[in-house]
């Protein structure tokens, strides 16, 4: 658990991050509403290294069989895993660079008040499987820790409600369910509390970026229709100290990283 000396030290290294007036804007929407749209704060080159590596893991999950792996979410295939070494990802990793970019970085350091944890990065790639809806498919707040700002990139094009998007609930209309530990909950559950003027359904073409306070914000997805697809990119911060204990280290580090991405990076720095 991070001591009050970590503490301060992430709240202060904020200082070193990026500021601007498009940085700041995005963080107070963060703060008031839970989402910000975030394309315009976007390193062009990890952009596209972003996007060429997507369609690269998109193209091959379709020729090696990939999509017929089962998993507990089978609306979905993880599409990273084989970049690990021992379980790890490298910062060089594309998915994992743009996650460490510093204005996006910033956006959620000054929404947190506080250097956050990179928790994990995912790929993922939604299927229609013609089931039941399950897991992050009903209504649900994350409980990966107190505050979780999520950072989504659509590599494929999400442009009507058949592509599966992403779709939330901003802070004060989630506010008036209040705190469920369990809240997986069906569309009639929330119909009951809250207005369907609320709901937000995040549409968006290709390479399109936003972010999301999870913690606070009901949201499901991946609700893809027959013979759609959807490709997300997931970056997932959290504020210090963990709530739950570490997890084995997630990212490759060699010791040459500076104070900050440390801090970003593990719990002490």
């Amino acid at each position: 658990m991070a001591s009050a000396e970590d503490l301060s030290r992430r709240r202060a290294l904020v200082s070193n991050l990026p500021h601007n007036v498009v940085i700041e804007s995005c963080a107070a929407a963060l703060r008031s509403s839970g989402y910000c749209l975030v394309s315009d704060l976007v390193d062009p080159n990890l952009l596209e290294s972003l996007s060429d590596a997507g369609l690269t893991k998109f193209k091959r999950a379709h020729e090696v069989g990939l999509l017929q792996q089962v998993n507990a979410k089978d609306f979905w295939v993880r599409l990273l895993d084989e970049d690990m070494q021992s379980g790890m990802l490298p910062l060089e990793n594309p998915f994992v660079a743009i996650a460490l970019q510093p204005e996006l970085v910033s956006v959620v350091a000054a929404a947190m008040g506080e250097v956050p944890r990179l928790d994990y990065v995912l790929l993922t790639l939604s299927l229609n499987t013609n089931k039941e809806l399950s897991y992050s498919q009903l209504w649900h707040r994350d409980h990966d820790d107190t505050k979780v700002i999520k950072l989504f990139f659509y590599l494929t094009d999400v442009l009507s409600p058949e592509d599966g998007p992403f779709t939330f609930i901003p802070k004060q209309a989630s506010d008036k369910l209040g705190f469920r530990l369990k809240s997986h909950l069906s569309d009639d559950q929330i119909d009951r509390w809250i207005s369907k003027t609320a709901v937000t359904a995040m549409y968006g073409s290709r390479l399109s970026a936003f972010m999301v306070e999870t913690s606070r914000c009901l949201h499901m997805g991946s609700r893809v229709a027959p013979g759609h697809e959807r490709l997300l990119y997931t970056a997932t911060y959290f504020s210090a100290p963990r709530l739950y204990p570490d997890p084995p280290p997630r990212f490759l580090l060699d010791g040459e990283e500076s104070p900050l991405l440390r801090l970003l990076l593990t719990a002490k720095g």
